[in-house]
């Protein structure tokens, strides 16, 4: 009996389901409840794994991200998670309702690949430099041209544009109008 009392170092009960073992001056508590709370989250860490890999279809990236957010949760739940009387039901919940959470917001997030949605703004920088590259060109032509091009772009006839240039024939007007768009169209880089 003598030989077994000296392998095993002397236990002491502390308290109830709590037996702390004194190995080279280092206390290692074997509830969980007692341990430091680094110690305690690393080893929650560590056994809810399994559980979050089996809420995400095995999916380890999805279970590593409901992990920290379950961590995140127990760090600020300190002292809910201190006083439960199992530590490791109180984590499991928290990373249960967290899945559920989380497949909520996804149920009602719309996908666009997955519904073939078309993207609305597609292509909206290549139009806008376009119409900033036709700007500056149009800076470079006289204001009847100018008159002439816009007028022409919202709709306007050939009668209504002589009004307001006034001191054109209409065959000037119509060649001026076919000069002017053969030259915006040269200087934007399009063939017309």
């Amino acid at each position: 009996m003598g030989a077994i009392s000296a392998i095993r170092p002397p236990a002491k009960i502390e308290q109830k389901n709590s037996i702390a073992v004194k190995q080279s001056n280092l206390e290692v508590c074997k509830n969980i409840k007692h341990m430091p709370f680094k110690d305690l989250l690393s080893s929650i860490t560590k056994k809810l794994m399994s559980y979050a890999l089996m809420l995400t279809s095995n999916n380890e990236d999805d279970a590593l991200d409901l992990i920290q957010s379950t961590i995140e949760k127990l760090i600020k739940n300190k002292e809910t998670l201190r006083a439960s009387n199992q530590p490791l039901a109180y984590a499991k919940q928290i990373l249960k309702n967290n899945f559920i959470d989380n497949y909520r917001k996804e149920k009602r997030m719309v996908s666009i690949e997955a519904n073939d949605i078309a993207i609305s703004n597609e292509g909206l920088q290549e139009v806008s430099l376009e119409y900033q590259e036709m700007l500056k060109c149009l800076g470079a032509f006289d204001e009847i041209d100018r008159t002439i091009l816009m007028m022409l772009a919202k709709g306007h006839t050939y009668t209504e544009i002589q009004e307001v240039v006034g001191g054109i024939s209409m065959a000037n007007l119509r060649v001026k109008a076919n000069r002017a768009r053969i030259s915006l169209a040269k200087c934007i880089g399009r063939k017309l």
